[in-house]
């Protein structure tokens, strides 16, 4: 367990827990406004299903955000410790989601700061990369104001969506 500023946990989350489960279902409801600009705009038990076989599949980490001390889930964030592309040195952040009533209060930056502190452990790493779709402006506002970079032009996802890859060099 990793403890997060403000009070916060960051810690994998038990897939086969229903009650988990249904609390992820909450969180994605919650980020129905993320997920619109997407190519689906509800959130459902299979999306959730299909994101953690596609984390588990790329041996990412998907991990619950939890409130301290009530223990509730309030985000979710997944992200590859290292070897994006191939690449032993790059880590790649796949997904960040905080539940509506959690945003704005600085929790989004404090999450990535302490993300980045367990990344830059392993030595061999010296960069993060994520992806921002086009038309997600506030996204992008919130990476730029977090140090990240715009690396390559945007580009069709297998989503279909269409994103730009930004990065964060240590």
């Amino acid at each position: 367990m990793t403890p997060l500023a403000g009070g916060y946990q960051l810690r994998p989350v038990d897939q086969r827990d229903p009650a988990v489960l249904a609390a992820l279902l909450g969180v994605y409801r919650q980020c129905e406004d993320f997920l619109a600009l997407g190519p689906q705009a509800h959130a459902s038990p299979e999306m959730v299903l299909a994101d953690l076989d596609v984390s588990q599949a790329a041996g990412s980490l998907y991990c619950g955000i939890y409130a301290c001390p009530s223990g509730e889930l309030i985000g979710v964030v997944d992200y590859l410790p290292a070897g994006f592309e191939g690449n032993p040195q790059h880590a790649f952040l796949e997904l960040l989601m905080i539940a509506r009533p959690f945003r704005g209060r600085g929790l989004g930056k404090h999450i990535i700061a302490d993300l980045e502190a367990e990344i830059r452990k392993d030595l061999r790493v010296s960069a993060i990369r994520l992806g921002v779709q086009v038309n997600n402006p506030g996204a992008l506002r919130f990476w730029q104001g977090c140090g990240y970079h715009i690396i390559r032009p945007a580009e069709l996802q297998p989503d279909q969506t269409i994103a730009y890859l930004m990065e964060k060099q240590f």
